[in-house]
C-alpha cells in the first residue's frame, strides 16, 4: 500500500511548485520551497545485528497510518530518490530509520504487555532493547562526528511525541525530531488564536486535568510538527458548502475532562442543528455527519492533538478547537486563525451560539482556506512532504 502511495508522488513532484502556490502557502516562501526541493537526506539504516528487539530480530513494517509515520517516512526517501545524498557526509540531513512505536504496538498487542501499567513497560523496553541501541551506534558514525548530530533527524510517531520515549528524547535533544505534536502551550501565548479575544472567559473548568498538565510536552526549537497522517482523502462531498445542515458536530468517548464537559452541556441539546453524541459511532455515519456540518468540535483527548483534527479538516468541515497546548502543524505555512475557530473550555456550553454568530461570508472564507490547504494535511500527496522539508530548513542547524 505505501510504496503505490509514494510512486503516486513521485509522479507529481515536477508540478510541486506550482501546487504549493495555489493551496495558500505564502509567496515569499519561494526561496524555501526551492531550497526544500534541493535538500538532500541520506537514510542511515541500522545492521541487521542491530535490528532487533529482546534479542529477535525485528524490521520494520507499514501497520497503519498514525503510528506507522515511522516507517512511512523513510519509505518516502526510498521510492522519491532524487532527494537522496550520495553520502551521509554529503547530505543536508541525515535520518535515522527505526520504528519504536511498531516494535511498542508488537509488544503491547502480541507480547501480553495489554494493561495499563504493562503499557509503560513496553515503551520502556521499545526504547531500552531497540531503539537507544540504533541512537548509539547512530553517534558512531563520520557524519555524526562530523556535525555532531546537529543535522540528525529522528521521527516519533506516538501520540505526545518525545515524552512518550525519554530515554530517546533525552539522547536526541540536540537532533531535529519530528513529530504531530509541538510545545503545549508557548504557541498559543505567542499567537494568542481565540475567537473573538475581546469576549472575556471564565475560569477553565479542566485547569491541571488534562493529560498534558500531568505529562509536560517535550519540544526543542530545531523541531518540526506536521500533521497525523489518516486514511482519509479530499473528495467532492468535502468541497461541498450547500448540503452542510448541522451547525456544529461531534462524537467520541468522552475520555478527557473536555469531552466529558461537551458531553454533559451539549449531548441533550434540543437545538435542531446540534448533533454531540458522548461516544464512539461507526466510520461510514461519522464520515456522513462530518460531511453535513459546518464545524466540528476537536477538544483534548488523551493528547492536545489527535487525528481528529485532519479527519475533519478533509471532510471540508471547520474544526473548532478547544484546548490550551496546541501547536499547530506547519505552523509558518499556514495562517491557523483562518481555517480553525479556538475557543477556551470555557466556552462549551456557548460554543453553538458563537458559532451561530459568525457570518456566512466568515465561514465560506475559512471553508475555502481549508480546501487550499488540503493538500499539506494529506499524507498521500506530494505537497504534504515538500511542506515537511520547508519546515525543516528554516530550522537547519548551522554546521
Amino acid at each position: 500500500m505505501a510504496v503505490a502511495v509514494w510512486r503516486v508522488l513521485l509522479v507529481l513532484l515536477p508540478h510541486a511548485r506550482g501546487m504549493l502556490m495555489d493551496i495558500g502557502i505564502p509567496l515569499h516562501f519561494s526561496g524555501l520551497l526551492n531550497s526544500s526541493l534541493h535538500a538532500k537526506f541520506f537514510v542511515l539504516r541500522p545492521p541487521p545485528e542491530l535490528r532487533q528487539l529482546r534479542g529477535n530480530s525485528f524490521e520494520c513494517e507499514y501497520f497503519g497510518h498514525m503510528y506507522s509515520f515511522e516507517y512511512m517516512y523513510t519509505d518516502f526517501f526510498e521510492m522519491n530518490r532524487q532527494f537522496l545524498a550520495d553520502s551521509a557526509e554529503e547530505a543536508d540531513f541525515v535520518v535515522l530509520e527505526h520504528c519504536v512505536t511498531y516494535a511498542y504496538h508488537v509488544l503491547r498487542y502480541g507480547a501480553g504487555f495489554n494493561t495499563v501499567k504493562l503499557t509503560w513497560e513496553a515503551l520502556r523496553i521499545a526504547q531500552e532493547s531497540y531503539l537507544m541501541p540504533l541512537i548509539h551506534w547512530a553517534e558512531t558514525t563520520p557524519a555524526y562526528q562530523k556535525s555532531q548530530g546537529r543535522n540528525f533527524v529522528i521521527v516519533f510517531a506516538m501520540d505526545k511525541g518525545r515524552v512518550d520515549y525519554p530515554m530517546a528524547s533525552r539522547a536526541t535533544q540536540h537532533w531535529h525530531a519530528i513529530t504531530t505534536v509541538g510545545n503545549g502551550t508557548t504557541w498559543m501565548k505567542r499567537n494568542q488564536p481565540w475567537f473573538r479575544p475581546d469576549i472575556a472567559s471564565a475560569a477553565d473548568p479542566c485547569k491541571g486535568r488534562s493529560s498534558t498538565s500531568k505529562r509536560r510536552l517535550v519540544y526543542y526549537e530545531q523541531d518540526v510538527v506536521v500533521p497525523v497522517p489518516t486514511s482519509f482523502d479530499w473528495s467532492l462531498e468535502a468541497e461541498q458548502t450547500e448540503d452542510r445542515h448541522l451547525l456544529v458536530f461531534y462524537a467520541a468517548s468522552p475520555n478527557s475532562c473536555i469531552r466529558r464537559a461537551i458531553a454533559d452541556q451539549l449531548a441533550a441539546s434540543d437545538d435542531a442543528e446540534v448533533l454531540v453524541i458522548p461516544k464512539p459511532i461507526p466510520k461510514k455515519p461519522w464520515s456522513d455527519f462530518l460531511f453535513r456540518s459546518k464545524f466540528c468540535l476537536v477538544p483534548d483527548g488523551f493528547s492536545s492533538i489527535s487525528a481528529r483534527l485532519y479527519e475533519v479538516l478533509l471532510h471540508g468541515c471547520v474544526p473548532v478547537l478547544l484546548t490550551h497546548a496546541f501547536h499547530p502543524p506547519f505552523e509558518t505555512l499556514i495562517d491557523w486563525r483562518r481555517i480553525a475557530v479556538f475557543l477556551h473550555n470555557s466556552q462549551v456550553a456557548d460554543a453553538p451560539a458563537i458559532l451561530r454568530n459568525i457570518s456566512d461570508e466568515e465561514y465560506l472564507a475559512m471553508h475555502k482556506q481549508v480546501a487550499r490547504v488540503r493538500r499539506l494535511l494529506n499524507v498521500h500527496d506530494m505537497p504534504f512532504w515538500i511542506a515537511t522539508n520547508m519546515e525543516l530548513m528554516q530550522r537547519k542547524q548551522p554546521p
